[in-house]
């Protein structure tokens, strides 16, 4: 009987089929999942992660851990005295007996809870910045691609240092063929990319969510 080759941790394969709980619950940890799993597409250390996701390094190092415990992630060498992980490949494949796939909710239930918070501490703290709002002031939501700068000449969209920082939310919805679907996806995706090596001195924490999906916004 021939020997089971020892994986490569240098060449991950490309697919992996998640066979325990463990695994799928790491999986599907909306913070420190998928997302965290990312960060070592290549071999890195978790503190690279952590610097890379702005989160703390003792709260990253621990999910590493976890992941790496449950064979999501792999040693590939070590940096100085820190161990560099990979993910163990970049597609998992989870089976529906693992997860409950016919609630939808107990899957993006707690991520789309999550995000609508951060936004609405977001809008909040806009206001608070622009220094209101004050007793009895009202809570202002602004859709679009830039907030005008109460500062300055309210009749321009302007983004400055105020308004470029404003949540924004764009709900569209548009017919497009599979090409195009995936097209406009790769292009939002390539300008992520871009964004996170551009750093400059005014640069600031900022958190994009894109969504996209088959459908309409409200269901029938």
């Amino acid at each position: 009987m021939p020997a089971t080759p020892t994986p490569d941790p240098l060449h991950p394969p490309e697919a992996l089929h998640v066979t325990t709980p463990a695994q799928a619950d790491a999986l599907m940890d909306f913070a420190y999942g998928a997302r965290l799993l990312e960060q070592f597409l290549t071999p890195t250390t978790a503190s690279h992660a952590a610097h890379a996701l702005n989160e703390p390094a003792n709260r990253v190092t621990y999910h590493v851990r976890k992941l790496h415990d449950c064979g999501l992630l792999r040693v590939a060498g070590h940096h100085g005295k820190r161990a560099q992980y990979v993910a163990a490949a970049r597609t998992f494949h989870v089976p529906r007996s693992l997860v409950q796939l016919d609630e939808p909710l107990t899957v993006i239930g707690p991520a789309m809870r999550e995000i609508t918070a951060a936004y609405a501490h977001a809008i909040l703290d806009w206001q608070t910045r622009q220094g209101h709002p004050g007793t009895g002031d009202d809570l202002t939501i602004h859709l679009g691609r830039c907030a005008p700068d109460t500062r300055t000449d309210t009749r321009t969209d302007t983004c400055t240092d105020i308004g470029a920082f404003a949540p924004a939310m764009r709900l569209r919805t548009v017919q497009l063929s599979p090409q195009q679907y995936r097209a406009a996806q790769d292009a939002m995706n390539a300008i992520l990319d871009r964004l996170e090596t551009e750093e400059t001195d005014s640069s600031r924490t900022s958190t994009f969510v894109l969504m996209s999906f088959r459908g309409q916004l409200h269901l029938n």
